[in-house]
């Protein structure tokens, strides 16, 4: 399946929202594709970002993966913005676990979720339970 995506501004929420469907095999594509959400965000003054991989396959290199967390904590991409991943209900690989271990060591405010509400109410509220 192809690699598609969508960005779209939530200005009501002051959010990002990135739509995403097919099959990740280099994580330049996921860089590129937060990469330019962030900027968005930034542009437009907003919150956070709902990175929306409900439809996705990732299957991409795990040191590339790590050289770009720790590039987006080195350099501060994304300053006070957060980024909810909303994942989907199947992971077939670990990748998924593996960003929330890095993302939570390297201390970056990158979540995993499984509902869009939940996601909402931690970019907006900063609330999880």
């Amino acid at each position: 399946m192809i690699f598609t995506q969508h960005h779209r501004l939530d200005l009501t929420n002051k959010v990002v929202i990135v739509e995403a469907v097919g099959h990740v095999e280099h994580v330049d594509n996921m860089e590129i594709v937060l990469k330019k959400a962030i900027n968005l965000a930034h542009v437009h003054n907003l919150k956070g970002i709902l990175l929306d991989l409900s439809e996705v396959e990732l299957s991409y290199d795990n040191v590339r993966l790590m050289d770009i967390l720790l590039r987006m904590r080195d350099e501060d991409w994304l300053g006070l913005l957060r980024v909810a991943r909303l994942l989907p209900k199947v992971d077939l690989g670990h990748t998924h676990a593996l960003i929330a271990d890095i993302s939570q060591k390297f201390s970056l405010p990158i979540r995993n979720f499984e509902s869009k509400s939940k996601a909402i109410a931690w970019l907006l509220y900063n609330y999880e339970r």
